[in-house]
Formats: C-alpha cells, sequence, structure tokens
C-alpha cells in the first residue's frame, strides 16, 4: 500500500513546475518580441503583459533584461540543436555521419528551419546583428554562441579530413568561421527580402560548392573514396 504524497513536497513540486512553465513561456513571448521589435526596444514590462502576467513578474524570475537575453540565447541554440538533428533524419538522402556528410546536413537544417520556424530564426540573427550594432552589451552573450558553432563545424571538418572526404589542405577553423558567416549571410539575405529567391534550393547550391571546394567527391552511395 503506497503512502500519501506529502502535502509540502507536493506543494513545491506544483510550485517549481509553475515557474518552469512561467518561465518558458516568458522566453518565447520575449523571442517574439524580438523578432518583432528587435532586442533593444524589448522590456520586461512588456514579457510580462504579453505573456499574461503581471508587469514586474519577468523582473523577479529573470532580474535583469540582460539575464533574460542571456536565457533566450540558450533557449534558442538548445532548440536548434535538438530541431537540427531532428530534421537532418528526414530531409536527408543519406544516412549522416560526423565529417561532411553532417556539415551538409547541418546547412539543409540551418536554411529549412528558417523557413519552418521564421520567428525563432528571425529573434537569433536581430541578437546577432544588434551585438555588433546597437546593444555592443550582448558581445558576451553572442561570443559563445559563435564559439561553440564553430567548433561544431572545426569538428565535423576534422572528422572528414580523418576520413579521406576531405582534403588535408583544409584549414578546420578558418572554414568553420567561413560556414557560420556563410549560413548567416544567407539566412539574413532572406529575411530582408523573403521573395527574391529560394532558401533551400540555394543552400543546396551552397552544399554543392563547398563539396567541389573541399571535398573528394565521396560516392553517397558507398561512403568510400573512390579507387
Amino acid at each position: 500500500m503506497s503512502l500519501p504524497a506529502d502535502p509540502v513536497e507536493s506543494e513545491a513540486k506544483t510550485n517549481a513546475e509553475l515557474r518552469e512553465a512561467a518561465m518558458c513561456r516568458m522566453i518565447d513571448t520575449a523571442i517574439r518580441l524580438i523578432a518583432k521589435h528587435g532586442a533593444a526596444k524589448l522590456s520586461l514590462v512588456d514579457v510580462g503583459r504579453e505573456s499574461g502576467y503581471s508587469h514586474s513578474l519577468p523582473n523577479y524570475y529573470f532580474k535583469s533584461k540582460k539575464r533574460l537575453l542571456a536565457e533566450v540565447f540558450d533557449h534558442i541554440l538548445t532548440g536548434f540543436r535538438a530541431r537540427a538533428q531532428e530534421w537532418a533524419k528526414t530531409h536527408n538522402p543519406v544516412r549522416v555521419r560526423p565529417g561532411l556528410s553532417n556539415i551538409e546536413a547541418t546547412i539543409r537544417a540551418y536554411v529549412g528551419l528558417a523557413s519552418e520556424d521564421a520567428v525563432r530564426s528571425r529573434a537569433m540573427h536581430v541578437l546577432w546583428a544588434e551585438s555588433f550594432s546597437s546593444m555592443p552589451e550582448l558581445q558576451p552573450l553572442a561570443r559563445p554562441f559563435n564559439e561553440r558553432s564553430v567548433q561544431f563545424f572545426s569538428e565535423q571538418i576534422r572528422f572528414g579530413i580523418e576520413r579521406g572526404e576531405i582534403r588535408a589542405d583544409v584549414d578546420p577553423q578558418a572554414l568553420g568561421v567561413l560556414l557560420l558567416a556563410l549560413l548567416r549571410g544567407l539566412v539574413s539575405q532572406a529575411l530582408i527580402d523573403p521573395d527574391a529567391f529560394d532558401l533551400e534550393q540555394t543552400g543546396e547550391m551552397a552544399i554543392r560548392v563547398l563539396s567541389q571546394g573541399i571535398g573528394l567527391h565521396v560516392p553517397a552511395e558507398t561512403g568510400k573514396p573512390p579507387g
């Protein structure tokens, strides 16, 4: 026979769940407002009211606008990683493995999710742009975001070199920076003028140019260099 739940413990758990739900809701609201109006114009008061709470609740939970923006950065990056992995499973012609195929899958996920989740993508690019323009105080938050992204690409490039599918004379760090810049520039162009070109088609062109520039033209069906 199971013992009844401790009322104090149950209440504490309920309060923790309510707090988590409220914080997630306010972070989602902040992302929407940043995408629409920019980070510089974001206020904790607006986040509270737009979330359906009191104007003071965001300040109670996040203490400052900078801390809220830090949570937004982390939320966007963590969410992108999870969605990118799922995208790679369902939108790639071959099985994804570390190396060149993972780089290609990430390019497809980046441009694909920019179309599928335009609000989150716009918010991410607004934060990045404002970190070197209207809100330089965002740079300490943006730098780790950049570093992790470049590190991911650099690691995949090294895997590709070790497997013989990427040329050995490629500089992993330099190409990692270039890939991140390419993706951000491409999506930024689409955000400015979404009808100017087909984003996913242009992403496929980027993959083709990349593969021809650094790869050894590995046949997709074998996964081994020719010869």
